[in-house]
C-alpha cells in the first residue's frame, strides 16, 4: 500500500512541480505589472468628485493630452459631499503624472468626455500609478479620489481659441508696429514737405514783396518823370521869358553903346519904336540918334 501511494506521488510530482513553477511565474509577472502601475485586474482605478456631470455617462471616454487611455465606469452620488463619484478606468499602459485634475468636457456636437488635464507641479514629479497604489495600500476598500470641475461647451473649447487669440494678438501686435513705423515715416515725411511748403511760402511772400516795391519804385519814377516833365515845361518857359529879357537886354546894351547917357536921360520915343521891333540879333546903326 504504502509503494502504491509513494509511486501515485512521485507520479504526481513533475506536474505539480509544472504548476508550481507557471503560478510563481505567473505571481511575478503580476507583480511586476502592478510595480509599473498596472493596478488591480490590470486597470489603474481611481474616483473624480463633480458637481456635475451633463452628458457624461458608463463608457464615456477618458482622454489625457487628447489621446483615449481610458473608460468611464460605474456613477454614483455621494450624500455625504453632495457629489457625483465617477469611476475612472485606465486600461492603457500611459504614464499618466499624479498632478492631474478631470475635466467634464462638453463638444459643440452634443458628446461629452473626461480629459485629464495636468496642473502646475513645483515639487517632483510623480506617477498617478505610484500615488493609487499607495492609497489602496493604506486603504483597500476604498478607491483613490480626485476633484474635477465640469466645464462649459465654450471653456471646453477656450484652450483652442486661446492658442487661436493669442496668435491673432501677436499678428495683430506686429501689424501694429509696422503701422506704427509707416507712421511715424509718414509723419516725418509730411514734417518735411510742409517744411518744404514753408519755404516757398516764404520765398513766395519775398518774391511778392519784392515785386510791391519794384511797382512802388516804378510808380515812383513815373511820378519823377512827370514833374521832370512839369519842371521841364516851366524851364522852358522860363527859358523864353530869360530870352525874351535877353533881347531887350541887349538891345538896350546897343542902345547904350550908340548914346551913353540914354541911361541918364532915357530912351526917346524913337528909340523905344527900334528896340521893340528889332530882332534880337539887329545890331544898333552906328549913327546916333538925334533927340
Amino acid at each position: 500500500m504504502s509503494r502504491k501511494l509513494f509511486k501515485f506521488l512521485r507520479a504526481l510530482y513533475e506536474p505539480m512541480l509544472v504548476l508550481v513553477v507557471i503560478a510563481s511565474a505567473a505571481l511575478l509577472i503580476g507583480a511586476l505589472y502592478y510595480a509599473f502601475g498596472g493596478g488591480l485586474g490590470g486597470k489603474l482605478s481611481f474616483e473624480a468628485a463633480f458637481d456635475e456631470v451633463g452628458g457624461i455617462k458608463e463608457g464615456s471616454s477618458v482622454l489625457f493630452k487628447g489621446m483615449q487611455v481610458g473608460a468611464v465606469g460605474k456613477m454614483r452620488y455621494d450624500a455625504a459631499t453632495d457629489k457625483i463619484l465617477v469611476r475612472i478606468e485606465i486600461t492603457k499602459p500611459v504614464d499618466v503624472p499624479a498632478n492631474i485634475k478631470p475635466y467634464v468636457e462638453k463638444s459643440l456636437m452634443g458628446q461629452s468626455n473626461i480629459a485629464l488635464r495636468t496642473e502646475q507641479q513645483t515639487g517632483t514629479k510623480e506617477l498617478l500609478a505610484s500615488v493609487v497604489r499607495r492609497h489602496q495600500a493604506a486603504d483597500k476598500d476604498g478607491l483613490y479620489r480626485i476633484d474635477g470641475v465640469e466645464l462649459s461647451r465654450l471653456d471646453a473649447i477656450k484652450s483652442g481659441l486661446d492658442a487661436k487669440s493669442d496668435e491673432a494678438i501677436e499678428v495683430a501686435k506686429k501689424t501694429m508696429h509696422r503701422t506704427e513705423e509707416l507712421a511715424e515715416q509718414s509723419n516725418a515725411a509730411l514734417t518735411k514737405a510742409s517744411q518744404d511748403l514753408e519755404k516757398v511760402a516764404a520765398t513766395l511772400d519775398q518774391a511778392g514783396q519784392a515785386v510791391i516795391r519794384s511797382e512802388t519804385t516804378l510808380n515812383q519814377a513815373g511820378q519823377a518823370i512827370i514833374r521832370s516833365e512839369s519842371h521841364i515845361k516851366k524851364l522852358g518857359s522860363a527859358s523864353e521869358k530869360l530870352g525874351s529879357a535877353s533881347d531887350n537886354v541887349n538891345g538896350f546894351i546897343q542902345v547904350l553903346k550908340v548914346k551913353p547917357s540914354a541911361i541918364v536921360w532915357g530912351l526917346s520915343d524913337q528909340q523905344r519904336t527900334m528896340m521893340n521891333q528889332a530882332p534880337a540879333t539887329r545890331r544898333p546903326s552906328a549913327t546916333p540918334v538925334r533927340k
